[in-house]
């Protein structure tokens, strides 16, 4: 049985590019999918109703306008889209999980999921004389910095740093003066057509490990979605879920 699959964001670079790899499996199907460009045309409602498993990867305003129609018109659904506020629409996502899936990724790379259980790891398992940086890297359009991988793997490292050492880690700027302890260094790059490079390193007086994910193309993210959503339908179970339940990673 064919599986249609609806994108928002349809006209957006990783629209295009999940639009392209769903015309490449025989047993998928674009269905109704919305852009500003076509909302006059194919409502959000429209997209709940025609598709069986919704990805998007749209822009953070979109979101709980997303999650309105979603509650309506309940489908699997995997949000690929960063830099929206998590807290304020906490409530929705939660409603929306008990009745259907609902996958949380702001990196649908399997290498990037990949480096982010390496760096929890690697994060609880070295003593707080390892100096923690964080680097990220993307083309010059993107709009949210640091990008929402970035933060998730910041949000990673302050809770394996606390858990291992019962001690609070915050971010600050590289190059706010000498460093203090206890902080991890956040840094970005907005700069021609990268793809994406997250890098993490865990530097003391003597040695330094360092843990970096680069991406070529952006292909790999439309793949990793449809993994993400696929499993959303063999799983047919309501819930809150990652990437790490995607890949079967212990988190």
């Amino acid at each position: 049985m064919v599986t249609k699959i609806g994108i928002v964001g349809v006209s957006g670079r990783m629209g295009q590019v999940l639009s392209q790899e769903i015309s490449k499996n025989s047993s998928l199907t674009l269905g109704a999918s919305y852009s500003k460009e076509s909302a006059h045309s194919v409502s959000l409602t429209d997209l709940f109703i025609d598709n069986d498993i919704i990805v998007d990867f749209s822009n953070a305003l979109l979101v709980e306008p997303v999650l309105d129609a979603a509650l309506q018109n309940p489908k699997p659904l995997v949000i690929c889209t960063t830099g929206w506020d998590r807290e304020a629409l906490d409530a929705k996502i939660t409603a929306l999980a008990k009745k259907v899936p609902v996958i949380l990724a702001t990196n649908t790379s399997i290498g990037a999921a990949v480096q982010r259980y390496i760096v929890k790891v690697v994060a609880k398992a070295l003593g707080d004389d390892f100096d923690v940086d964080l680097h990220e890297s993307h083309h010059r359009f993107k709009v949210d910095s640091p990008s929402g991988t970035a933060m998730t793997l910041l949000e990673d490292i302050k809770e394996a740093k606390k858990l291992a050492f019962d001690k609070d880690f915050k971010a600050y700027s590289v190059g706010d003066g000498a460093r203090e302890n206890n902080l991890i260094g956040v840094s970005v790059t907005r700069s021609g057509s990268i793809v994406g490079e997250h890098e993490v390193s865990f530097t003391s007086l003597d040695e330094q490990i360092t843990i970096k994910h680069r991406a070529f193309d952006r292909a790999l993210f439309a793949k990793g979605a449809l993994k993400a959503a696929l499993w959303c339908k063999s799983i047919e179970k309501p819930g809150l879920y990652t990437i790490f339940d995607v890949l079967s990673l212990q988190d």
